[in-house]
């Protein structure tokens, strides 16, 4: 009878940018771990690069970060919905007397977060003659 198992390939893989080389794979017994409730975290006594607390400790902040980017975009996206975070006018000139003030858009902008908030297409809202 066959087995019904599929072998997992662990490694770890090098990018060169700014060399033609291709990637670079370096092949692992395990995975590494993912974060510091890893047994090999607690259990690492031989310090060095790359050595496995550091990996668990590294890929946990690494989430904790990516969490906490995801979190704040998503809260400024509900927040924000239906706000004219950036204006434009015919010319594709940015129309800063139509843009929203509040300070959600305000940093929204600051930031240059174009995917949060929205666009407001105007004719001229600025002083002067019309077109």
């Amino acid at each position: 009878m066959a087995s019904t198992e599929v072998a997992v390939r662990h490694v770890v893989t090098f990018k060169r940018p700014h060399f033609r080389a291709p990637r670079i794979e370096a092949p692992l017994l395990q995975p590494l771990p993912k974060n510091t409730m890893d047994p090999r975290w607690l259990a690492c006594a031989n310090h060095h690069t790359a050595c496995d607390c550091r990996e668990a400790e590294l890929a946990e902040d690494l989430a904790e970060l990516r969490w906490e980017r995801d979190h704040m975009l998503r809260v400024l996206r509900e927040e924000l919905t239906g706000h004219a975070t950036w204006a434009y006018r015919d010319d594709n000139e940015r129309d800063q007397i139509a843009e929203c003030k509040c300070t959600g858009c305000m940093i929204a902008r600051r930031l240059e977060l174009y995917s949060i908030g929205g666009s407001a297409f105007t004719r001229c809202s600025e002083p002067g003659p019309t077109r």
